[in-house]
């Protein structure tokens, strides 16, 4: 009898999906794109790795706007400076909402954090309290000894591993760099110590991290097709969903430990950390503060997606240096220049370093930490160069592809910062939609001030502090620079290095 009535459902909703896709192709002038096939759309054509590569080689056949079904669900894909600027410029407004999945509304507590939260009067609020308390220039100020301390911290890790000549997994010590410095800045409390307990921690949360990350991108049944979400219950992913949400609830829980804290008092300006000042904020209806589930929500955006932008923003600019030699050698030279041999780097020092600079835009624009970005959604139906695009359809903006385009940079997949030298008006932070790495418009990322300085100074630490040869005597002309994609694109194998100082040890 089950069996009977689950078909039924499913032949009556196969036909409502043809007649509302017919109905759509009919009275739309849609951009072009493949072809979907009946129900599945172009799922098929999206599955497995390297999406944007993908994505790139149908916007090489169809245009810079690209229209996809995943199911019945429209998608439509900029590719291009042009486009990207009428998406998220000219109709930003129209294009500011977020689509959801059922594990997005599970894991952020019902869309309470900010990357995903629906455009709306929750979303302003938190975007209000990231720009006027978070994120402004006085507050990433106050923590920059912190930053210092973790630089400091894994400067001279590497130059005791660089004494006795080992074989340094550069990956996973970056790895541990961006979280510390989330989590001094989020809680004041570093969360990798460099002990066996703190190397098993480690793992366990980039695990924990890898798992979320790839449940995030499965679309399930419940997603494509809401009045089948009974398949995903009783097929035991809803409650696998669950179980990855209650082991990223008790990582949280015993980070922040709110229940601690909860009734004590905190002057939002002189706060001891992030989460002191969330806790500082008023809720929403302004009758008491922000609720604990919204506090780990955003806390969880910070954490989750700061943390691994960074690092692979960091690995993927230091591998280019190794890859470019000469590239490195300017950049020391600039550093030993402005700076000198005799004291180490400081963040006051930034602006005085262009060529330091030009390195960082370059790597972002070769390897952005996330090629696709998170989607937008279409609020309203739209028209966009003429072609009509329904409410509700998601948008993908490759900024992989974007970034890579010849029409815009001059050889595109060669590493030559001095691009950026020559152009130095052109920067990352979303008036130049060449180059997009953090986004633009209302929905850009929010930490993106914070992103950028992390990057700049590490590097220029690791500039500054080491040269880097690869093991065995490798030639670093032959340096693996495949990539892997995933939300954040980082490297397929880790970067293993040999550090060689070249400061005075009393500087590490």
């Amino acid at each position: 009898m089950f069996t009977i009535l689950a078909v039924v459902m499913v032949s009556t909703l196969t036909i409502l999906l043809l007649m509302k896709q017919r109905k759509i192709n009919k009275t739309k002038l849609l951009p072009p794109g493949p072809k979907p096939l009946p129900i599945i759309g172009n799922i098929h054509q999206m599955k497995g790795m390297m999406l944007h590569h993908k994505l790139d080689n149908l916007a090489a056949e169809f245009g810079p706007i690209v229209f996809l079904r995943l199911g019945p669900k429209p998608w439509v894909v900029a590719s291009s400076a042009e486009a990207a600027e009428e998406f998220l410029k000219v109709q930003d407004l129209a294009w500011a909402g977020r689509g959801h999945t059922m594990f997005l509304r599970m894991v952020t507590n019902n869309l309470k954090n900010i990357t995903r939260a629906p455009y709306g009067s929750h979303w302003r609020h938190i975007r209000k309290i990231c720009a006027l308390e978070l994120f402004t220039q006085k507050r990433l100020e106050s923590f920059r000894p912190r930053r210092s301390e973790e630089i400091d911290a894994t400067m001279r890790w590497l130059h005791e591993a660089a004494e006795q000549e080992k074989v340094v997994d550069f990956s996973e010590v970056i790895s541990h760099l961006a979280v510390n410095n989330i989590t001094r800045m989020l809680r004041n409390r570093r969360i990798f110590g460099r002990d066996r307990e703190g190397q098993m921690q480690s793992r366990r949360f980039q695990n924990l991290v890898v798992t979320f990350f790839n449940v995030m991108h499965t679309k399930t049944v419940a997603d494509l097709y809401p009045p089948l979400q009974w398949i995903t219950y009783a097929s035991g992913y809803a409650a696998y969903m669950k179980k990855v949400k209650r082991e990223l609830d008790l990582f949280l829980e015993h980070f922040l430990e709110l229940e601690k804290v909860q009734n004590v008092a905190s002057d939002g300006e002189n706060a001891a950390d992030f989460v002191d000042v969330l806790m500082a904020q008023p809720s929403e209806d302004g009758t008491g503060y922000l609720e604990n589930d919204c506090i780990r929500a955003v806390t969880q955006d910070m954490l989750i997606a700061g943390s691994d932008t960074t690092a692979a923003a960091i690995e993927w600019t230091i591998a280019e240096l190794i890859l470019h030699p000469q590239c490195m050698k300017k950049l020391q030279g600039e550093l030993d220049t402005v700076v000198g041999t005799d004291r180490v780097i400081s963040e006051t020092d930034l602006s005085n370093l262009p060529y330091l600079q030009a390195v960082v835009k370059e790597s972002f624009r070769l390897h952005p930490p996330g090629p696709l970005g998170i989607p937008h959604m279409a609020l309203q139906p739209t028209k966009v160069w003429g072609y009509d695009l329904p409410a509700n359809t998601q948008l993908l903006v490759n900024s992989y592809t974007i970034q890579r385009d010849p029409k815009h940079w001059a050889n595109p997949l060669e590493f030559r910062p001095e691009r950026f030298i020559e152009n130095p008006q052109i920067d990352l932070k979303g008036s130049h939609f060449q180059l997009l790495p953090f986004g633009a418009g209302r929905r850009m990322c929010p930490g993106m001030s914070l992103g950028i300085l992390v990057a700049q100074i590490s590097v220029a630490r690791l500039a500054q502090g080491f040269n880097f040869a690869l093991p065995h005597g490798e030639d670093p002309r032959n340096l693996d620079m495949t990539e892997r994609f995933g939300t954040i694109m980082a490297r397929v194998k880790p970067l293993l290095v040999i550090p060689k100082p070249r400061l005075p040890s009393n500087l590490y």
